[in-house]
């Protein structure tokens, strides 16, 4: 199975960003759709028009359905859930999940809950907690060790969220780079 990048992006970055845009979409990315700013949805005074107007940006751009969304700041409000569904959104990111995928019923029918680990957000890792730079590939370690007997009864998502601006940096990325040589030389791992 060929792994497929994907993009958490706000639909305003074509008006700021073209060139970054039209590279990621060059790449053959997933755009998964992350509101039209970074404008939280408690904050949006039309939440379900906000949302459709991201949908629709990205869509327009890609030439293709946007399937996946992940609210800014996984802020959401009650109706959320039933908006993505009902404008076509077929999974979600903003549930910090374990570590399993589950279906949410919404008013539109099911919608995809996919976990989305806090805690191996280079985010919260580096910018939030401000731990030093092998933090990262420790957590990934510590995970691994803890699902290994997990993975006897059913398989499990080990989410990476990234942030070039934070695992990219010289003094880090190395450490991304042993930890994608960790999860390849396994043979139960496949990148998705």
């Amino acid at each position: 199975m060929k792994a497929q990048d994907s993009v958490n992006i706000n639909s305003a970055v074509r008006e700021h960003y073209p060139s970054v845009e039209r590279a990621m979409l060059k790449a053959g990315w997933e755009f998964i759709g992350h509101g039209n700013t970074r404008r939280l949805a408690h904050k949006e005074p039309e939440e379900e028009a906000a949302i459709k107007k991201a949908l629709d940006q990205l869509a327009a751009f890609t030439g293709k359905k946007v399937r996946g969304w992940m609210s800014p700041g996984l802020a959401q409000t009650f109706n959320t859930p039933d908006y993505l569904r009902k404008h076509g959104v077929e999974y979600n990111l903003d549930w910090v999940l374990d570590d399993l995928p589950y279906w949410m019923q919404t008013a539109h029918g099911p919608l995809a809950a996919l976990p989305y680990g806090f805690e191996l957000n280079d985010s919260l890792v580096y910018a939030v907690e401000r731990h030093s730079s092998p933090e990262y590939l420790r957590r990934v370690k510590d995970t691994l060790q803890t699902f290994g007997p997990e993975l006897k009864q059913q398989p499990r998502v080990l989410t990476l969220a990234l942030h070039p601006h934070l695992i990219g940096v010289p003094h880090r990325i190395g450490y991304l780079r042993d930890c994608l040589k960790l999860l390849k030389e396994r043979d139960d791992a496949i990148f998705m």
